[in-house]
Order: C-alpha cells, then structure tokens, then sequence
C-alpha cells in the first residue's frame, strides 16, 4: 500500500490566502483513505482555508493494516478515517483502530449520510462523523481542531487525574508513616507510664501508681455506694533481715514476696504495690472486711509457703509480714486518704500485738488475729488520734 507524506503550511505556495506565520503548530495527521480521488479532495480542502490555520502534517495510507502499523511507529495528533477499505469495513474498522489507539482523536469519513450510524460511532469513540460529499473547507478544518482540542484537554485531565493519584498515594504514605510513628509513640508512652507507675525491683506498681488507682476506685465505690478495702502489709523485722543477709538478699527476698502477692490477687479489679521499702498495699474494690481479712490470710499464707530464711526476725525462723485492713463504703465528706489512714493505723495494732498478725477495725474495736489460724489474740478500742507513718519517716502512732 501506498504511503505518503505531506506537509502544509500557511507558507506553501498552494495556500489560497497567501498569509505567513511566525509560529506555527504543527499538527501531526494521519488518514487513512483509499479512494485517491477523495484523498486529493480532502488535502484540496485542508490547503483551501483561508483563515490562519496550523501546520500540518499529512500522512495517507490505504489500508487499515498499514495505518496501524504507523500508529506502531509515529505519534499523531488526529486519524481521518475512512470506514470503507480494503481490508476493513463499517464499524468494526473503527473498532479495530479504537483498540490499538484508544487515546488518539479520530474523525470518521464515509459516503453514508445515516444518523443512527453517526450515533453508534460517536458512542464507539469517533470525536466526529463527516459525510465526505458535505465536507466543507471551514467545517473539516474546525472539526481536526476540536478533535485535536479535546483529545488535549482529554489527556491534560487524564494527566491532572493521574498527578492526583500519584499526591493521593504520597498522602496517603505520608499517613500511613504518620500512623506508624503515632502506634510507636504510643508504645513509647505506654512504656514510659509503665516506668513512671512501675516499682523498678519488684516489677509490681510503685507508690505514685498506687494513689492514682486508690483515687480512681474511690470515685466509682462513691459513686456505686459499693465498699473499698485496703490492706497495709509490712515484712517483719526486715531491716534485721538485710543486716544479717545482706541488701542483696533482701532484694531477692522484696521481688520474691512482691510475685507471691501478684499472683495470690486473681480478680482484674484488685491492684497489689510496693508502698516503699518493705512495705506493700493492696487496693481490693467492692469488698468487705471479712473478705478483705481473708485475702490478707492468702497473702500471708504465700509468704509462709516462700519458706526465707530470717535469721534475726524475734518471732519466727522465716519472713513474716503484719496486716493492717481497713473496709469503708466512701461518702461524699470523706477522702480516699481516710481509709490508707485506718489501714495504717490497724497495721501499727498488728506490730503492736506480736506482728505476724492481721487487724482490722471491727466496730468498736480493733480486732487482732492469727493469719494461720482462726485464733483472735484480742480486740482494743480504736485510738483517739494517731501519726500516719511514711515509709521514710517511720514514726509510731499515738494511742
């Protein structure tokens, strides 16, 4: 098949106007037509303008075969498209030439004048229908530009959507890392919380964990008018322990006696700490005394099952811990500093009566047991006042 190029510009001699440009746009055609007569009839129109018209660059070939083997080869701006060729005919040329250059502006020509054929090209992807014996030189003219007009406006959107994607998919990294770092500071702070709350010997919850727990549980008994036990535990004659065995020794001793306490509590709501020193609290909501003074037996129980060795304790052969328990269900006058005040003050009632004791207040009393056995040793009446002691001021209440 035959292949030809032409160029033609507003500057050719053929040019009915004469006119020249300083600028021209090239615009790059191929057409695709195998009636030479109509070829020629065609290219006459393009040069016969006489307004200011881009330049143009006219390849013809004569079959379909071979316009998409140039397609293969050259990038081109608009196909003129005739639906009658050799090896081609009707719809299914356009078909066959929309699959291969889907993004190419075609404009078909043909001899039938049928508007339901117009309709179904338009729908098949053709920017335009032209019935060759209506051709005019403005109407054939204007309709390569708007094809060439749409097919850049089509592409400059195809290009702004695709330019969106790509930003969407930056963002969208951009979030995702975000996400991750956000995930790792949370761990960080998790972790950080988790120093800032944790006794770092024992492992169990330190003191400024304790009080904001204790807070928090009295608010809800407050507010469910539920009870709230506390037990205050300190290790007997322990600095006694540490002079004998050494601070070593009595670290061991602290982390083993603090895991004993953690897995004797098994309800998710009951919280055990280390108060300071060898001294240990244990926060038990919705609890009441008698409950409260059978955990503290469990407690102790798993101190004794530990089986330490205590060479300088007066009463045992082995570590020991007092009890001090105290149960309030909270009112709005009162303050969760109340109730660690009555479990501090049962503790010192404990020391007081041989240590390795449990005390409670039972009104109007104190009561004071064994943790072994179900033995009351005594009961004593509450004291008018007392000191609270801290674990770096260890200053004995007032009876």
């Amino acid at each position: 098949m035959q292949t030809e190029n032409m160029v033609l510009s507003p500057a050719d001699p053929i040019s009915l106007s004469g006119e020249h440009y300083c600028k021209p746009v090239s615009s790059n055609v191929l057409l695709i037509e195998d009636n030479l007569g109509d070829v020629f009839l065609i290219k006459k129109v393009l040069l016969a303008t006489e307004k200011k018209i881009s330049k143009l660059r006219i390849t013809h070939v004569e079959s379909l075969a071979v316009g998409l083997q140039r397609l293969a080869e050259e990038q081109f701006d608009v196909i003129l498209l005739d639906l009658g060729l050799p090896d081609s005919q009707g719809i299914d040329t356009l078909l066959r030439l929309r699959e291969k250059a889907p993004y190419i502006p075609t404009v078909v020509l043909t001899d039938l004048d049928d508007d339901a054929v117009a309709a179904q090209l338009i729908q098949h992807g053709a920017q335009a229908y032209l019935v060759k014996r209506h051709i005019s030189q403005s109407w054939l003219k204007s309709t390569i530009n708007l094809a060439i007009a749409g097919s850049k406006k089509t592409e400059q959107q195809q290009q702004h959507s695709q330019a969106l994607a790509r930003s969407n998919q930056a963002l969208q990294q951009q979030i995702d890392i975000c996400k991750h770092e956000l995930e790792s500071l949370k761990e960080k702070l998790k972790h950080l919380s988790a120093l800032v709350s944790n006794d770092g010997l024992t492992g169990i919850t330190n003191r400024n964990g304790f009080e904001e727990y204790l807070e928090q549980a009295w608010i809800n008994a407050c507010l469910d008018q539920n009870p709230i036990s506390l037990i205050m535990i300190d290790l007997d004659y322990f600095k006694q322990f540490n002079d004998s065995r050494g601070h070593l020794q009595g670290d061991v001793c602290l982390q083993q006696v603090a895991r004993s306490f953690d897995e004797c509590l098994t309800r998710p709501q009951d919280m055990i700490a280390r108060y300071g020193g060898e001294e240990f609290v244990a926060v038990l909501p919705d609890t009441s005394v008698q409950d409260a003074v059978e955990i503290a037996k469990k407690l102790g129980a798993g101190i004794s099952s530990l089986a330490i060795r205590h060479p300088n304790s007066a009463i045992s052969r082995w570590v020991t811990a007092s009890f001090g328990v105290a149960t309030v269900i909270p009112q709005s006058d009162d303050s969760s500093s109340s109730l660690l005040y009555k479990a501090d003050k049962a503790l010192y009632i404990a020391k007081e009566n041989g240590r390795d004791r449990i005390a409670y207040f039972q009104a109007p009393s104190f009561v004071v047991q064994s943790i072994s056995q179900h033995q009351q040793f005594c009961t004593m009446p509450a004291p008018k006042s007392a000191i609270l002691r801290t674990p770096s001021s260890r200053k004995q209440l007032s009876l």
